[in-house]
């Protein structure tokens, strides 16, 4: 059953993924298995993205910075174990997008939260 969230997600991805990426969505997504809950693991994404939200600025190589990358990258771990390269490739131009459809579609954080990951995530490498 189709729920309001989920036509405001398929508005958003409609303009960033490919039939090709759609077709492995549909493909790859099982392969997550029974174990994965959506609903708890939006719940964790709203969650993380509050906090790193209330302890911005912050400086993205700080130990505080690397320890909310580490956890992004835990919450992330269930979509990169079975995103093919198409996937991967459209997702993050879709999220590095974030601020033309922010409001459209409730990812658990905003774009200034995604930035500051990505600039935490690149500070680690």
């Amino acid at each position: 059953m189709m729920t309001d969230e989920t036509d405001k997600w398929q508005a958003v991805t409609d303009r960033y993924l490919s039939d090709e990426a759609k077709a492995d969505f549909a493909r790859t997504l099982p392969e997550m298995g029974d174990a994965y809950d959506a609903e708890a693991a939006a719940a964790k994404w709203k969650d993380l993205g509050s906090r790193i939200k209330a302890a911005l600025p912050m400086d993205p190589a700080s130990a505080a910075a690397q320890a909310f990358a580490a956890e992004w990258k835990a919450l992330l771990e269930p979509f990169t174990r079975i995103a093919t390269p198409a996937m991967m490739a459209q997702t993050r131009e879709m999220y590095a997008n974030m601020d033309k459809w922010e409001g459209q579609a409730d990812p658990g954080f905003d774009h200034e939260v995604f930035q500051f990951i990505q600039a935490a995530s690149a500070a680690a490498k």
